[in-house]
C-alpha cells in the first residue's frame, strides 16, 4: 500500500487548477436576494436665493432713492429761503446806507477834523520803499527725486 495517495481535500471533479465550491439549494435563494435602490432625494428650493437677494438689492436702492428726492427739495426749499433772506439783508442794507449818509453832515465832519489838527492826505509826505523778494529754488519735482534716488543706487 505504499502506493496509495492519502489526498482527502479533493472530493469532487476539479476543472483544470480552479476548484469550484458546490452550493446547496439553500445558499442559493440567498444569494439572489439584491438591495433595493433608492434613489436620493433631490432638495428642492421653492424660492430662488439669488432672485430674493436682487429683490432686496432693488427695493433699497428704490428706498435710498426716494430718500435722496425728499432730501434734494429739502435742500431745495432751505437755499430759496435763504435766497429770499439774501435779497431781503441787500434791501435793508440799502436803506440803512441811505440813512446813515443822510445822518451827518460832510462839511461839518470836516470841520471838526481840523480843528482836532488832522491834515488832508496831500499834505502828508510819502516815503516809498522798494522791497526784492529773493528768489526761490524751485523744488525738485517727484519724478526729478526719483531719477536721482535711481542715480545715486546704480552709480
Amino acid at each position: 500500500m505504499a502506493n496509495y495517495t492519502e489526498v482527502r481535500y479533493i472530493n469532487a471533479y476539479v476543472s483544470g487548477s480552479a476548484a469550484r465550491m458546490v452550493q446547496t439549494k439553500a445558499q442559493q435563494k440567498k444569494s439572489a436576494v439584491m438591495a433595493k435602490f433608492r434613489p436620493k432625494r433631490k432638495v428642492v428650493i421653492a424660492v430662488d436665493p439669488v432672485a430674493v437677494f436682487g429683490i432686496v438689492v432693488a427695493s433699497v436702492m428704490a428706498v435710498m432713492l426716494m430718500v435722496g428726492f425728499m432730501t434734494l427739495n429739502r435742500v431745495n426749499e432751505e437755499a430759496m429761503a435763504m435766497e429770499q433772506y439774501v435779497a431781503d439783508l441787500q434791501e435793508e442794507n440799502v436803506s440803512l446806507q441811505t440813512t446813515y449818509e443822510n445822518g451827518y453832515d460832510l462839511e461839518q465832519v470836516r470841520q471838526i477834523a481840523q480843528a482836532m489838527g488832522m491834515v488832508s492826505i496831500d499834505q502828508v509826505p510819502h516815503i516809498s520803499l522798494d522791497v526784492s523778494v529773493p528768489v526761490q529754488e524751485a523744488e525738485p519735482t517727484p519724478w526729478e527725486t526719483f531719477v536721482t534716488f535711481l542715480t545715486g543706487l546704480f552709480a
